[in-house]
């Protein structure tokens, strides 16, 4: 596929890096975030607001480990350390990568090292995503990589601005442009899988309705095995839900997508509904 839309062609050198760098430690990972969501947009020929930075899931069993991946990072690709954050690096050309471990490395879904700047964060649901939410697609720059899937992507950023919703308020903009857009991205996944969303000649819904639906669906999935994860889905939609235009998340989607305040809270119970079935 054209992959001309979006950043990758200029990645090549730093996908190069990481893949060889996870070959050379032996352990796997997969793109999440913007670039991720960029993938997909450009299958469908859509174009999005763009990130100067890339996002990597790597599994880790151990800080020890993490940290020999970075040291080969700077050694051999002259990748740089930032103080600020220890799970951010500097590839050449100024580029931001984002390597955020999960698996092993784990205490209670999060990773905490000592030091200064950003030493902790939450990778709940990073794990689950890995096991049943990602699709190996080729990218133009010659590289096959793991890639989150659209629904992949909506649940994690739940989780995200659910952490820290003072720095992510771009998270609810992303979920609502996903939602908008899902059917034409994914209409094989909804036509080939999802026929009971047809069968009512009467029903009402948008396509918007039935992709929240699909996408809940697919998150259900995800969560599969881990009833604790998908209760706090639940939880976290329930509460904008509730709060409706009160919830900067909704607004945030509203802002977006110029739908109104009950178009947006009907999308966010379409996934929901989905969680409970």
């Amino acid at each position: 596929m054209s992959l001309n839309e979006i950043r990758e062609g200029e990645l090549k050198e730093v996908f190069g890096a990481i893949e060889q760098a996870f070959k050379a430690i032996g352990t796997d990972f997969y793109i999440i975030g913007a670039v991720a969501r960029d993938v997909w947009y450009a299958k469908g020929n859509k174009s999005f607001r763009r990130t100067k930075d890339v996002d990597f899931a790597v599994l880790a069993g151990s800080q020890e480990e993490y940290l020999v991946l970075r040291k080969y990072l700077k050694e051999h690709y002259n990748f740089q350390d930032i103080k600020q954050n220890a799970f951010v690096m500097f590839a050449p050309g100024n580029i931001q990568v984002d390597i955020l471990p999960f698996g092993e490395i784990e205490i209670n879904d999060a990773i905490d090292f000592k030091g200064q700047g950003l030493t902790s964060i939450n990778v709940n649901g990073f794990s689950e995503v890995y096991q049943s939410g990602t699709t190996t697609m080729e990218l133009q720059t010659g590289h096959n990589f793991k890639i989150a899937t659209l629904p992949s992507i909506v649940f994690l950023k739940l989780i995200a601005f659910d952490d820290r919703p003072e720095h992510r308020t771009k998270d609810a903009r992303d979920i609502a442009n996903i939602i908008d857009h899902f059917f034409d991205l994914q209409a094989d996944l909804i036509y080939g899988n999802r026929v009971d969303l047809f069968e009512d000649e009467n029903d009402q819904r948008t396509l918007q309705d039935i992709s929240a639906i699909v996408i809940g669906r697919e998150i259900k999935q995800i969560c599969a095995g881990n009833n604790s994860l998908l209760e706090r889905i639940r939880n976290i939609l329930k509460a904008h839900i509730q709060l409706a235009e009160n919830s900067p998340f909704i607004r945030n989607m509203v802002e977006e997508t110029k739908r109104d305040v009950a178009q947006c809270v009907q999308w966010l119970a379409n996934i929901r509904s989905s969680l409970t079935q």
